[in-house]
């Protein structure tokens, strides 16, 4: 007999098997899911390889959290953000900061803009305006809604930052960051396409030990 459980396992397996046979869509993003808590310019995930494109799986755990990422780019390279989230429980609507030189003068974008780009020693930020109406979109079986992206080339060597927060600072929830443009899905993406599927079907807020259900009480031995 396959249980319940076995049978998702089951169906989670062809489901990730088919990812990796097929391209996962026209931009085939490498998922991945980041459990980093608010960071600091300091601490903020680093994009190794910035080109790549990829599916960043995170949350705001905390209403006003803000989530940093950090990538170091040559002048001329693609600087391509997208943002959307689960179209699941826990969805959450967020924005972003692109930070960094050559870009406008954060200034001009407001006190937050300005604050944010004086903690990363930047000089130009440029503010992401996500859709109002996200379109939503099917990769490898999950469904995406789709905030809209931005896309520019960096415009001179340096350290580039993205700023995430909730468009509601009340809010709390789960996004996806589609950083990079250069497709590259392959078995090394298995593990990574499993912990995007668990964190879409995860509940939200997270499960604690206060809010599971009590343990039933050991039966006395026969």
């Amino acid at each position: 007999m396959v249980t319940t459980s076995r049978w998702r396992a089951l169906n989670l397996s062809i489901a990730v098997a088919a990812a990796l046979a097929v391209p996962w869509s026209a931009s085939a993003h490498v998922p991945s899911v980041s459990q980093a808590q608010p960071s600091t310019p300091e601490t903020a995930i680093l994009l190794e390889d910035p080109t790549l494109s990829r599916a960043i799986g995170a949350t705001i755990a905390e209403p006003g959290e803000v989530d940093w990422y950090r990538m170091d780019l040559t002048a001329g390279d693609p600087l391509v953000v997208g943002m959307t989230a689960p179209d699941a429980v826990g969805s959450l609507p967020a924005t972003f900061v692109l930070l960094g030189p050559g870009l406008t003068e954060a200034a001009a974008a407001g006190p937050l803009v300005t604050a944010l780009a004086a903690e990363a020693g930047a000089t130009g930020a440029m503010v992401f305006l996500p859709a109002v109406q996200p379109e939503r979109e099917i990769h490898a079986g999950l469904g995406f809604l789709n905030y809209g992206m931005v896309d520019l080339v960096a415009p001179v060597d340096g350290t580039y930052w993205i700023v995430v927060t909730a468009v509601d600072p009340t809010a709390t929830g789960k996004y996806v960051l589609a950083p990079g443009v250069r497709e590259e899905f392959g078995p090394d993406a298995f593990a990574g396409m499993v912990d995007l599927t668990g964190f879409f079907d995860a509940p939200w807020p997270p499960a604690t030990e206060a809010s599971m259900p009590p343990a039933e009480a050991s039966m006395p031995p026969e």
